[in-house]
């Protein structure tokens, strides 16, 4: 099945990665779960996301039997959504690793991908999507926070850019994860990244510790990073401070 074939949507829910994962068993591979607004939205480490209504929140279910790594389907969700507003016309949109989407160097979207196990079986992988839309930013993350209306001036339609994101990821996967061919999908994540190998970046790893370092190597999953004494550390969670 097509990624939004099948689509679920909600007035307001509790969140709808948490939909999707309690209910996989009856979702076909390719379920949407379309929310206006929910109330206990998450990102990565559990962190509050705020989903008021005006931005565009939704799940995807996979149940993938070729490319099974989680981060394939975030850096497919990421691509998707930049090469969507790139197409809308928007200007400086950027991936920020590992999970988040930056317009003109603020945040516009973001990706929580989830894996599923039956035992010790992966059953299936939901990407969660939230996308700031129409929606009003709140107070405390104005500052490093956007949403699109903003940028553009006026309102935008959110099943017509739901419509547009979805075309894009089926696009995507078909010629990159169904084939088999994520090497590919990769050169076409790191072409977005808003940083670079050989760039100089700073990552806060607790609220207490940032580590600052040249970049290595990238890969979905980790940074490798070479500090100023040589040390190389390889960051598989943190905060890239830009």
């Amino acid at each position: 099945m097509m990624a939004g074939e099948n689509v679920i949507s909600f007035s307001e829910i509790d969140s709808t990665n948490r939909f999707a994962v309690d209910n996989l068993d009856r979702l076909p591979s390719g379920t949407v779960v379309w929310a206006l607004s929910q109330t206990k939205g998450y990102g990565r480490h559990k962190r509050v996301w705020h989903s008021s209504k005006g931005g565009l929140w939704f799940s995807i279910v996979f149940k993938p039997t070729l490319i099974r790594e989680p981060n394939e389907y975030t850096k497919l969700a990421s691509v998707a959504i930049v090469e969507t507003l790139l197409q809308l016309d928007f200007k400086s949109v950027r991936i920020k690793w590992p999970n988040d989407v930056l317009v003109n160097g603020k945040k516009a979207a973001g990706i929580l991908t989830e894996a599923v196990f039956a035992g010790s079986s992966l059953g299936a992988i939901v990407v969660g999507i939230g996308v700031n839309v129409n929606n009003e930013m709140p107070d405390e993350i104005k500052q490093t926070g956007i949403s699109l209306s903003t940028v553009k001036g006026n309102h935008i339609s959110l099943e017509s850019l739901l419509d547009r994101l979805l075309k894009r990821i089926e696009f995507l996967r078909k010629t990159y994860l169904i084939r088999g061919k994520s090497r590919y999908l990769t050169r076409r994540w790191k072409k977005h990244l808003a940083f670079g190998e050989n760039d100089e970046i700073t990552v806060s790893l607790r609220e207490d510790e940032r580590v600052t370092g040249i970049i290595k190597r990238i890969t979905p999953s980790s940074l490798l990073i070479e500090q100023e004494s040589g040390t190389v550390l390889e960051i598989k969670s943190g905060e890239v401070i830009l």
